[in-house]
């Protein structure tokens, strides 16, 4: 699996591969955001805290702390907070993923969370360990 990474201004951990997300913003159309919101949205949450993350763009703690999977990619309620609401740019890769998926219409429901989570755990083990092999470029 490979992990979207946080942006800059995330106060989650930043990579070699994050991006500057107030130079990224409004760069898709609305319709794009409402068919990968969707699909990002209908995916496995592996991972949920009680508390808020902190929107950079408005100071609010506003976004809720959750972690996404499809099977093939992770990522954050962040990612999906700024993708609704500032239409930020997510990796190319990942887009195309989605976009393949939602024309294909792939099964949702063959996700197991149980043996996704596994290996989420697996490879957050070895981030903390400082491998970035998992993190999708941008």
């Amino acid at each position: 699996m490979k992990v979207l990474p946080y942006f800059e201004e995330d106060e989650g951990a930043k990579s070699f591969y994050s991006i500057n997300l107030k130079n990224n913003l409004e760069m898709l159309s609305k319709e794009e955001v409402k068919v990968i919101s969707k699909y990002m949205e209908s995916c496995v949450v592996i991972d949920e805290w009680l508390s808020n993350i902190k929107d950079p763009i408005t100071g609010q703690y506003s976004i809720p702390s959750k972690t996404w999977c499809d099977g093939k990619y992770i990522w954050d309620s962040s990612h999906t907070f700024y993708l609704k609401n500032y239409r930020a740019r997510l990796p190319d890769e990942f887009l195309d993923h989605v976009r393949l998926r939602m024309q294909k219409g792939f099964a949702l429901d063959s996700l197991r969370k149980d043996e996704l989570r596994i290996e989420y755990e697996s490879i957050l083990a070895r981030l903390a360990s400082g491998d970035e092999s998992f993190y999708v470029k941008y």
